[in-house]
């Protein structure tokens, strides 16, 4: 009777995982990997893992049989999600003023070619606030490569796939080993063989640390490189607490050793809660970006961005359900009442004691009524304080204005209760952080960011201070 049950169960599991499920396609120099990741009530499951290697530089010599995939395993209707190898693009840390917190992504926007070799037009690119300091805010800039993802998001709409989604290589990883893995702290370290070294990634919360190829310098091991590195990390204050291992490198002998002599957790496909991957040993590196890149398109992940434009996705498609489908999801719900019927009675409980907080709702409510009326006075006198506090602003606009010199022109000033920000162009910008500091009005007066000069030879500047107080002020 107990084994009828449990058959009865994953039969009705099985039946009622999503019909598309979520695919997930990894790019990589060597070709094209696919994963069809669908969620049931029996957890997880991958299908249709298929390796698709590229025989010439040309992508298109592959539409053939990825249209043969498509077709007889009825993936049109799935939603598509493209993961990226990090061959393929760029992993920078970048530091901005923190001027630039209002308009971040434009800021960034404008000042990629500054941190990157490739023009921001020829990127897709997206960027994650690591922390913020007091000299600046710290960001890790992602971007890969325009050409060869166009490429390859042309061959997939060509065969009936276009996906929603853009994501880095080492952050689809490490989606698929936090989602999958277990609970992770909040620092870690994914780790996987590559060619001339491992690649090597920190996963601090939901922020990319960083994603870099580890060589190891002449005569040194994979395992005297990896030590450095968490050495380094220590220093820095953000030692990681576990290792993802994945590809050859995770049965490497020098790896978990280091591991285990650092006290850190090591974390393989092999513990994953997913079924249908092939054995750890026969596990290819190339699945895991792909399977990353599938459970986006099954809920929200915790690491990465999309680096797709917003323009550029497709909407997310819903599958279908067949009659059979729609009976047992009757049956279900019908076993989930009959079992909800146990808890009437707290129901009624639940009910006295609502009709007991009735009566004494009125006294409450004429409580926090008079609480709200104690905050509004509250707020109406610090407010009141507030303006006793603040400088004459027209008056310092008045000042200032008097004191910028004639070959000076600004663009923009902004005043806020105790800040100053003016940006403009002029001859000599240098001069005038003197003649603003003269004024009487202003302290700490600096450039927040470099100056630029332009082709008539006039200097672009931004300059921010602070404004004294009016017992300060002249």
């Amino acid at each position: 009777m107990n084994l009828k049950r449990i058959n009865l169960w994953e039969t009705i599991s099985s039946t009622l995982l999503t019909e598309g499920g979520s695919l997930g396609v990894y790019l990589e120099p060597g070709g094209l990997t696919l994963v069809q990741v669908r969620k049931g009530f029996a957890g997880m499951q991958a299908a249709h893992l298929e390796r698709l290697p590229r025989e010439t530089k040309n992508l298109d010599a592959l539409e053939a049989r990825l249209q043969e995939i498509v077709s007889s395993r009825g993936l049109a209707n799935s939603p598509v999600n493209l993961a990226v190898s990090r061959d393929l693009g760029f992993f920078r840390e970048a530091e901005l003023p923190l001027a630039a917190a209002e308009n971040l992504a434009q800021v960034v926007g404008y000042e990629l070619d500054r941190f990157l070799p490739i023009p921001a037009e020829r990127l897709y690119y997206g960027f994650q606030v690591i922390r913020e300091t007091e000299t600046g805010i710290h960001l890790m800039l992602l971007a890969l490569l325009r050409e060869p993802v166009e490429e390859c998001l042309e061959l997939l709409t060509r065969v009936g796939l276009r996906p929603n989604s853009l994501d880095a290589g080492p952050a689809a990883a490490a989606n698929a080993f936090s989602l999958l893995g277990g609970k992770l702290p909040a620092s870690w370290l994914l780790l996987q063989e590559e060619q001339g070294g491992v690649e090597l990634t920190h996963i601090r919360g939901r922020t990319l640390g960083f994603s870099k190829l580890l060589r190891p310098k002449p005569g040194q091991r994979a395992g005297e490189a990896l030590a450095a590195e968490l050495r380094r990390l220590q220093e820095a204050g953000s030692p990681p607490q576990a290792l993802g291992l994945y590809g050859p490198m995770a049965a490497a002998p020098e790896i978990t050793a280091l591991a285990r002599q650092e006290n850190l957790a090591v974390v393989s496909p092999g513990g994953f809660t997913i079924q249908g991957l092939p054995a750890e040993k026969d596990l290819e590196a190339a699945a895991l970006p792909a399977v990353g890149a599938a459970l986006r398109g099954l809920g929200k992940v915790p690491v990465g961005i999309n680096l797709l434009p917003p323009e550029e996705r497709a909407a997310a498609g819903s599958t279908g359900f067949s009659l059979n489908k729609w009976l047992l999801l009757v049956l279900v719900a019908l076993a989930v009442l009959w079992v909800g019927s146990l808890v009437v009675h707290k129901r009624v409980q639940l009910y006295q004691v609502d009709q007991e907080l009735a009566k004494v709702t009125p006294d409450v409510r004429q409580v926090e009524k008079q609480l709200e009326e104690a905050r509004a006075l509250a707020k109406q006198m610090q407010n009141l304080r507030r303006l006793e506090q603040t400088p004459n602003k027209l008056k310092v606009l008045k000042d200032l204005t008097q004191l910028i010199p004639e070959h000076t022109w600004l663009f923009n000033l902004r005043v806020s209760q105790q800040n100053l920000e003016m940006g403009g162009m002029s001859r000599s910008a240098a001069d005038l952080i003197p003649l603003l500091e003269k004024s009487g009005w202003l302290t700490k007066t600096e450039f927040a960011s470099p100056i630029v000069t332009d082709a008539n030879k006039l200097e672009h500047f931004k300059i921010k201070a602070e404004i004294k107080g009016p017992e300060l002020a002249p």
